[in-house]
């Protein structure tokens, strides 16, 4: 028997698409519609108004789109999502992207087909032309955690990125440090932006500009330590303070200036961003911007639980972060 899944096929859009040109017709495009229309014909597709009515009807699941989920990064977040939706009784469905945006498209695919109520983006790695069908359609809640789009209004959860940034460049700057390099997660990500951003102009309040420098990682472990052996190569001139958009990335450069022979904090200092678990076991312990991660999960969950109900929710909940200093940072040596 032809499915939604057969006319979306044929008809080259989305099941999201079909599903929108069959409930609420006057959503779409002229073209877009004969299209649907030219497809269900063509694939003897019967569209069971029944089943259509019963989208109110709640699965009881929940996605969770995640960029990685090999990354710890995310853990206590998850943890907090899960506890919500527990006491709430939904089921948390974790979908790992892997950096892939085409991987998302399955999990929305699960909204028209009444086999997920609702979907939590972890990750802005996903094919704006999903989110925008989505969140067109008042019966397909999602909601934005950690990450988010600069050109989509969506439901988010997130900290103030570019305040954390300036917080720990004051940080070092007040410790006597002037050459301050930063390496960041992806150049395109807006959260990156936003941390680079404020880099700069605590950089430029000190008139420090002239002293920048940016290299790009990924956030992972690997990225931190390449990039730091190249940012500390020997023969040139050395930034004495280095901070990280994520703590896998910091505890990287600490493994790097270890090879080097260079003393952490005496010869160079070093700044993460999450603190993660591992930022408190490495060796020196990692100074880090801590995220209130498990409050991102809850407060994400909570929000988009309110949109599933029909409640007023608050579209932008920003949460506070905190410096943690520990012993990777210290005045430079002179």
């Amino acid at each position: 028997m032809p499915t939604i899944k057969d006319v979306a096929r044929v008809a080259g859009c989305s099941t999201a698409t079909v599903s929108r040109a069959l409930a609420t017709p006057e959503k779409v495009s002229d073209t877009t519609r004969e299209r649907v229309a030219q497809a269900i014909a063509d694939v003897g597709y019967a569209p069971n108004v029944a089943a259509r009515n019963l989208r109110r009807a709640e699965s009881k699941t929940i996605v969770a789109l995640l960029p990685d989920i090999s990354n710890p990064f995310f853990s206590e977040i998850i943890n907090g999502m899960e506890e919500v939706a527990h006491l709430a009784g939904y089921q948390v469905l974790i979908g790992d992207c892997e950096h892939d945006p085409a991987r998302a498209e399955a999990y929305f695919e699960l909204l028209p087909t009444n086999q997920a109520d609702g979907i939590l983006l972890l990750t802005a790695e996903v094919p704006m032309v999903l989110v925008r069908q989505a969140d067109g359609q008042s019966s397909f809640p999602l909601v934005m955690a950690c990450e988010f789009f600069a050109d989509i209004d969506l439901p988010t959860v997130a900290i103030d990125n570019h305040q954390a940034a300036c917080h720990a460049i004051d940080y070092l700057i007040s410790l006597g440090h002037r050459r301050i390099a930063t390496l960041s997660g992806p150049a395109a990500n807006p959260i990156c932006k936003e941390r680079v951003r404020g880099y700069h102009d605590t950089l430029a309040a000190h008139g420090l500009v002239a002293e920048a420098r940016i290299v790009e990682g990924d956030f992972g472990f690997r990225s931190g330590y390449q990039q730091g052996l190249a940012l500390l190569e020997p023969g040139r001139t050395r930034p004495t303070a280095i901070f990280c958009h994520s703590d896998e990335m910091a505890i990287g450069v600490l493994k790097a200036a270890r090879q080097l022979g260079l003393a952490v904090p005496g010869q160079l200092s070093v700044v993460g961003f999450d603190n993660i678990g591992f930022s408190e076991y490495c060796e020196p312990e990692l100074t880090t911007i801590s995220q209130p991660r498990n409050e991102i999960g809850q407060q994400a969950m909570r929000l988009l639980l309110g949109l599933m109900r029909g409640e007023p929710v608050v579209r932008r909940q920003t949460l506070s972060t905190q410096l943690i200093v520990r012993k990777s940072t210290g005045r430079p040596d002179a």
